[in-house]
């Protein structure tokens, strides 16, 4: 079968939406079926080193020009306008009319082709909701209820959601504000991790850890990846705070950049300790060199994203300190499975057992051992990207 797959990033840009777009196209292909991604040529972050292979039989169409995508949301919107036009004219110029249409969410509201071609091709499509609009916004404290844009930005969402043969969440939460807002089918499958910790990896961690100095009986906690708006640090500075002096030492570390980086630092000043942003290519012995993980969300983004650094966590066998809300996806999914600890916002009673817990050796093991059975059920790339690619065959033959 035929299957466009519209999405902003691919790789080599190693945007995280386009790496897990990159693995369902490669079980699109073993299954026989001939994939076109319709995508940006600009890249994401930084494509140094990166080894993808693409399947051959993959027809890619990189709309635009080479280089970076900009900063700023003046930039970002242009970018956005420019490659809603050229996803709809190359969708309209396909040799072959395509099976079934899937639709992420880079950029906001993309997902308006397939529900346009759904209307007028009768051509059906799934929408994979990596973050939802305009709920975004509305989280980000830019559209208020009473914001002529608020009902029609609603209405745009109603429409892509209600014309998707199946709407996929990454979590609980997020499905519930799906179809709380008209989606029908709601299917959840989590965001994967390709990482595995290997004997050459565990090695080339240590030998990292080594280089930066850190000695083997401190404890380091990694923040690794976007320091966006969506992520606070507060509980991480209370919990630095009370572990200050004690042993083993604890290190506090951030590396990867965004819109909250300046202001962690000036927060955090004295206590934290920060790092640029590690390529893809070492990206894996950089996330297994932390001994704990941190993950954070405002409560307000509660099923508008869930953060893919906490199955990255898993995946590494890595406990997580969640600062978050306990309602949120990974809120439920720690305290289903044990691997690691929820500190709610404000919740000072919460900070006492995380900060007993990752200064003792023996728990670390536990909840590591219970992150890496966490992810087994409900990480694997293998599971969860066969799961996509089942619905996305279910819908193109008209299973639904």
């Amino acid at each position: 079968m035929n299957i466009a797959l519209v999405n902003q990033f691919f790789p080599p840009a190693q945007a995280p939406t386009g790496r897990v777009l990159f693995d369902l196209t490669g079980e699109l292909v073993r299954r026989g079926h001939e994939p076109t991604v319709v995508t940006s040529a600009a890249g994401y972050g930084s494509e140094v080193g990166s080894t993808d292979v693409l399947p051959a039989a993959v027809r890619i169409l990189r709309l635009g020009s080479a280089g970076h995508h900009r900063t700023g949301w003046g930039n970002k919107l242009r970018d956005y306008l420019a490659y809603y036009r050229g996803a709809r004219a190359a969708l309209a110029r396909l040799p072959k009319q395509p099976d079934a249409v899937v639709c992420l969410t880079t950029p906001p509201f993309i997902g308006l082709l397939g529900a346009h071609l759904q209307k007028h091709r009768g051509i059906p499509f799934v929408l994979w909701c990596m973050d939802l609009y305009p709920e975004a916004l509305a989280a980000h404290g830019w559209l208020r209820p009473w914001n002529p844009l608020t009902p029609l930005l609603s209405a745009l969402a109603r429409e892509e959601r209600r014309r998707a043969a199946a709407v996929v969440a990454l979590g609980p939460d997020m499905a519930a504000l799906l179809a709380k807002s008209g989606a029908g089918r709601v299917e959840v499958i989590p965001f994967w991790s390709g990482f595995s910790a290997t004997p050459a990896l565990q090695a080339e961690a240590q030998a990292l850890r080594r280089a930066r100095g850190w000695g083997e009986d401190e404890v380091i906690l990694l923040y690794n990846g976007n320091m966006g708006r969506a992520h606070r640090a507060e509980e991480f500075l209370a919990l630095a705070k009370r572990l200050q002096g004690r042993k083993p030492r604890c290190r506090f570390v951030f590396s990867g950049a965004g819109p909250n980086r300046a202001a962690w630092e000036r927060l955090g000043a004295g206590v934290f300790e920060f790092l640029p942003a590690v390529p893809g290519s070492a990206s894996a012995a950089h996330l297994l060199s932390a001994d704990v993980h941190l993950v954070s969300q405002q409560p307000e983004w509660t099923g508008v994203l869930v953060p893919s650094k906490f199955p990255v966590a898993c995946a590494l066998a890595r406990p997580v300190v969640f600062a978050g809300p306990e309602q949120s996806a990974i809120g439920s999914w720690l305290a289903e499975s044990g691997a690691g600890w929820v500190v709610p916002p404000g919740d000072e009673a919460a900070l006492a057992p995380a900060a007993s817990g990752v200064r003792d050796a023996p728990t670390r093991a536990a909840k590591s051992a219970a992150a890496a059975q966490l992810f087994a059920r409900t990480f694997t790339r293998a599971a969860n990207c066969r799961r996509m690619a089942d619905l996305v065959e279910c819908v193109a033959e008209g299973r639904t």
